[in-house]
């Protein structure tokens, strides 16, 4: 067994073992592991027939990732796998999704999800217009930024990314985490290698200031998730536009947006129950009995 600090030297190996996966969860990409190498101490782990991410979660815990769909893994890697697990150096196998549990059969595995840990999933489609009497407070809100403002969306490129670092940092100075706790560097790092991470951002301007912005990539043909979401919530309605705009002229081609779990904050599970999502992507965490 090799293990290996994940890096940068890793990315075209993960991100073919991903795109064979074609995952939906927002845990299953390559800038996703890379930004957040050090808050969850990230490695790569060889072994003679298998490859597999060893992490730590939000709540301190061990846990291997595969990197490949365990019905097609063969049986000397899930052999490998079962064997990594009895060996007790990690406490489960996270994040699986709910498609693979068949391969985890309960009469010897443990399986349990937590809400933290879940995904909210929405119809593309749901954003560009707001629907519906369930969205009319966010149609209302993204029509009087509208009517306010003189409003403009345009790709992340090297002309714009301080802007985008200036919103993030007006975001930093008025959010109650501190910097060490918060996204912030993460964030930082993923606005500065955009490009080297292939990943896709817009910025918005109101009346020619920066307003916002937002950070993701497509993890599969059918769904696009958001990393990053920053803005100056002085322009009422700015989340709203960078939503639906977004949608309309990044996301049209996918069929949802996937805007990542909560992690137990009451704020943020507030706000994307307020979207009303359209799928719960459940994430389990698979120990041995």
């Amino acid at each position: 067994m090799i293990k290996t600090p994940l890096s940068r030297d890793h990315q075209k190996h993960i991100t073919e073992k991903l795109d064979a996966i074609g995952m939906h969860l927002s845990e299953f990409s390559f800038p996703n592991l890379y930004l957040f190498r050090n808050t969850h101490q990230y490695e790569t782990i060889e072994t003679e027939h298998g490859f597999f991410i060893s992490g730590i979660t939000y709540d301190k815990k061990r846990y291997l990732m595969p990197m490949t769909n365990p019905e097609k893994a063969g049986e000397d890697c899930f052999k490998e796998l079962k064997e990594l697990l009895q060996s007790r150096e990690w406490d489960f196998l996270f994040p699986i999704p709910e498609g693979w549990l068949k391969c985890f059969e309960e009469k010897e595995f443990i399986r349990t999800s937590s809400p933290d840990d879940t995904d909210y999933l929405f119809f593309t489609e749901k954003f560009k217009t707001y629907p519906g009497k369930k969205m009319h407070k966010k149609k209302n809100l993204l029509n009087q930024f509208l009517k306010n403002h003189e409003a403009l969306l345009v790709p992340i490129t090297s002309d714009v990314v301080e802007d985008a670092i200036g919103i993030l940092d007006h975001w930093q100075n008025n959010s109650s985490q501190e910097m060490a706790v918060s996204d912030y560097q993460q964030c930082r790092e993923g606005l500065e290698m955009c490009e080297e991470l292939g990943l896709v951002g817009a910025l918005a301007f109101a009346d020619d200031r920066p307003a916002g912005f937002l950070l993701g990539e497509a993890l599969n043909s059918d769904t696009f998730t958001i990393h990053f979401a920053k803005a100056d919530v002085s322009f009422k309605g700015i989340y709203q536009f960078l939503f639906s705009r977004f949608a309309c002229d990044f996301c049209s081609e996918y069929k949802y947006m996937n805007l990542e779990q909560d992690l137990g904050s009451e704020g943020l599970r507030k706000t994307k129950i307020s979207y009303r999502p359209d799928l719960m992507a459940h994430k389990y965490r698979i120990t041995m009995k």
